[in-house]
Formats: structure tokens, C-alpha cells, sequence
């Protein structure tokens, strides 16, 4: 029980410490440590909470510097996405899934690190096929922020803004999975229990990520980001392999 308890508190306050500093992250480091101490069907409802409340912590502060125009173009292609990647989902086995999201992924960032850009006001197709991407991998994998985050950071090369961007539409989404969840009934009061307990640890690591960003270069947020998709394509890609 104290293992449990411990492995549950790391993987929250690692989780949070990464989304308070890039923006992003929470869901990517969240899933798989908080799965070593807890019930696979309990992990992403827990999460999905969780992210709505690190959400509401962080959004004052990104209200202002966020690019709503990017948030409205991306939400309806997120929206319409999901459920066609449920329905991929039972269509291809779960490695190859890994496999070709770890790939996209992959490609993705070879591409910001040999500097792509792309120019102020994106076509509003560009824009919705990247959050039909993000839709796509959510319901695939539960896995759609890759595409917005190497979207954004294409998009802006002002480590704030992606930042600021990043946690609002996370935000949403969040929101928007509690809801579908909470009719499902997979929002119970254990669940909320969890998440009260657990809300210590979550603002914590927020404000500690977040007090790292304000006194950090803009090019560590990037590096951080860069990093971090790296790694996951890798684990994806190698896992992906060795269940051939």
C-alpha cells in the first residue's frame, strides 16, 4: 500500500512538473507511471480529472498570451477526430498503431529540430487537419497532443505563447473528456476522492515547473518540448517492435 502510494505521488508530481514548465505533458507522463501503481481502468478517468484541475490552475495565467485563433481552428478537427480513431482502433492491432504514431511523431520533430516554420495565419485546412491528427491519435491511443504541440511550436517561435496555447487547449479537452466520461460513469466518488488527495502534490509540481519556465531562456522550453516528443516516439516505436 505505502509502494503504491509513493509510485502514485512520483507519477503525479513528475506529471505536473513537466506540464507546469512546457504546457504540455501531463497525460504523456501521467499514463504510464500512474499504471504501475494503479488499476489500468482507473489511470486515464484519473488523469482526465486531474488535467481538468492543473487546467483551471494554469489558465488565468495563460488567458492572455494565448492564440485563440489557433485553439478555434484546432478544436473542431479534435472533436470530429476522436471517434473515427475509436472506430480505426478495433481495424489495426495495437503495435502497428504504436508504430505508425511513433513514426509521425518522429518525422514531426526531425522537422522542428532542422527548423520548420510556418507562416502567421496557417490555412484554416492545415490548421484542422492537424486537430483531425490529434483526434485520430486520441482516439487511437489517447495520445493527441503531439501534433498540436508540434503545431504550435512551428506555428510560434515564442516559447510563452505555445506555452500559454498549449494549456488552454489541453484545458478544453479535458474538459470535454470529464464530460463523456461523467456520462459514462466512469467519474465515481472514489475517483474524486483520488483526485482531492492528490491535488497537493498536482500544484506543487504546477508551480514548481511553472516558476522553472519564468526563469528559464526561451530555447530551454523548446529543448525541454523537442525532448520529450523524442523520447516518447522512441518508446512507442521500440515497444511497437518487439511485440513483432
Amino acid at each position: 500500500m505505502v509502494e503504491t502510494l509513493l509510485v502514485a505521488v512520483f507519477g503525479v508530481f513528475a506529471a505536473a512538473l513537466l506540464r507546469g514548465f512546457t504546457g504540455f505533458g501531463f497525460g504523456l507522463a501521467a499514463v504510464p507511471l500512474l499504471s504501475l501503481a494503479l488499476p489500468p481502468a482507473k489511470v486515464v478517468p484519473f488523469v482526465v480529472v486531474l488535467q481538468v484541475i492543473v487546467g483551471v490552475i494554469g489558465l488565468r495565467s495563460a488567458w492572455r498570451l494565448c492564440d485563440w485563433r489557433a485553439v478555434r481552428g484546432l478544436s473542431p478537427g479534435m472533436v470530429l477526430g476522436i471517434p473515427i480513431g475509436v472506430v480505426a482502433l478495433t481495424a489495426f492491432g495495437a503495435n502497428s498503431v504504436r508504430l505508425a504514431i511513433g513514426g509521425v511523431i518522429l518525422a514531426s520533430v526531425l522537422l522542428l529540430w532542422r527548423g520548420l516554420r510556418l507562416a502567421p495565419g496557417p490555412s484554416r485546412v492545415l490548421t484542422a487537419s492537424v486537430g483531425l491528427a490529434a483526434g485520430l491519435m486520441s482516439g487511437l491511443a489517447s495520445m493527441g497532443g503531439p501534433p498540436i504541440v508540434v503545431y504550435l511550436m512551428a506555428l510560434s517561435p515564442r516559447a510563452a505563447v505555445v506555452r500559454a496555447t498549449s494549456i488552454v487547449y489541453f484545458m478544453l479537452a479535458a474538459v470535454l473528456s470529464l464530460l463523456l466520461m461523467t456520462g459514462k460513469g466512469l467519474i465515481d466518488r472514489e475517483m474524486l476522492l483520488w483526485s482531492l488527495a492528490s491535488a497537493p502534490v498536482l500544484i506543487a509540481g504546477t508551480y514548481v515547473g511553472a516558476w522553472g519556465f519564468s526563469r528559464s531562456a526561451p530555447h530551454h522550453h523548446r529543448i525541454t518540448a523537442l525532448v520529450t516528443l523524442s523520447v516518447l516516439a522512441v518508446l512507442l516505436i521500440v515497444r511497437g517492435l518487439n511485440a513483432w
